[in-house]
């Protein structure tokens, strides 16, 4: 009594047009699925033919031992996986700035504004370029036509000078830095 009961209950299942779609939908893909498990199955015969073959594992062996891939190297590459949402995040963001940039170099308008600001910044920078030249050119000049001979009291004559105290108040204070910066490192 109990098979009838059930044979009735699976017919009744068959007879639910929700099963009977699945089946037909099943039965349609069912020449691809066979495919598909020959293909897994011609996989698995090949996997197991190498495993069981000698030198093929030898040579697998070796290859493996001659890399430098340890458990450190897999847990790093397994780390570096899970950066990647954040790589690929930032990637993005880098390529929206390079299309950025690139369609900036292309317009006439923005290039020539990013060049007369630039080159605002960059002036004052020249002309301090420009006098220290100028200044060292004038020492250099002054320096190679003095034949004069220099004494202790021609150099103690000008450390009264304002700009020579000036300038060895900066080696003073270098003098005195040097030192603490080599203590901060020893510390």
């Amino acid at each position: 009594m109990e098979t009838a009961l059930e044979n009735k209950n699976l017919i009744e299942k068959l007879n639910n047009p929700e099963t009977t779609d699945s089946l037909e939908r099943l039965l349609d893909r069912l020449p691809g699925i066979v495919e598909k498990v020959d293909k897994l199955d011609q996989l698995l015969t090949t996997v197991e033919a190498v495993l069981e073959d000698e030198s093929a594992m030898e040579k697998l062996k070796m290859k493996i031992d001659h890399t430098n891939i340890d458990v450190n190297t897999l847990e790093t590459g397994l780390h570096l996986l899970e950066k990647l949402p954040f790589l690929l995040h930032a990637t993005e963001k880098f390529e929206h700035v390079a299309l950025f940039m690139e369609e900036v170099t292309k317009d006439e308008k923005s290039m020539r504004y990013l060049i007369e600001q630039a080159e605002g910044h960059l002036q004052p920078l020249k002309e301090r370029i420009s006098t220290s030249k100028q200044v060292w050119e004038t020492i250099k000049i002054d320096a190679e036509k003095n034949r004069r001979q220099i004494t202790l009291f021609t150099v103690m004559k000008w450390m009264k000078e304002p700009q020579v105290q000036r300038v060895l108040s900066y080696v003073q204070a270098f003098i005195n830095a040097v030192p603490n910066k080599e203590k901060r490192k020893e510390d």
